[in-house]
């Protein structure tokens, strides 16, 4: 008698089990939700550096506006500390008549505003500073006051930004010190 041969079954695979497509599954979607999130994360740090920089240059427009402007007041020379009476922005000619202004919306460095910035706000101190000493009057209670007249300024331009919800924070603070020629 002979022997009859049973041929063997061999399966072959067709395809992914179910345990397989739910593993791959899982590892596209934490791969997909981390670019989600590094997108977000990437806009978000975006939108800070436009908020900055556009607060940069309208702290750098203050001081361009206020180049031109004389150390005193060719009228009234040391009497006046801030603006003269009937004095406006157009009409400021020297640098402590900026003091205490506050321009929203913001100005150029031609004393014009910039209507489509209006979630921005230039805030503008004058102070005298000693010129030996130009750390002085940087504390919260002055040592100086406005009217002594020391042949030094610092001036401090600090650009507030009011985003959504409505919160106002400060974007970015210049300062620089002008002294009588």
């Amino acid at each position: 008698m002979g022997q009859t041969i049973h041929p063997i079954r061999v399966r072959s695979r067709r395809g992914f089990t179910l345990i397989e497509a739910a593993l791959t599954m899982i590892i596209i979607g934490v791969g997909f939700f981390s670019m989600l999130e590094l997108y977000a994360t990437c806009s978000m740090q975006n939108r800070f550096s436009g908020n900055m920089t556009t607060a940069m240059l309208l702290a750098n427009n203050v001081q361009e506006a206020m180049a031109g402007a004389t150390f005193n007041d060719p009228l009234s020379g040391k009497l006046v500390f801030g603006p003269e009476a009937g004095e406006t922005l157009a009409t400021f000619d020297d640098v402590d008549d900026f003091d205490n202004q506050t321009f929203n919306p913001p100005i150029d460095s031609m004393r014009q505003p910039i209507e489509e910035l209006s979630k921005y706000s230039q805030s503008v101190t004058v102070v005298p500073v000693y010129p030996n000493r130009l750390s002085s009057n940087s504390g919260s209670t002055p040592e100086i006051s406005d009217s002594t007249y020391t042949g030094a300024v610092r001036i401090t331009v600090t650009i507030v930004y009011t985003g959504q919800p409505e919160t106002a924070h400060v974007a970015h603070r210049m300062s620089w010190i002008k002294m009588n020629d």
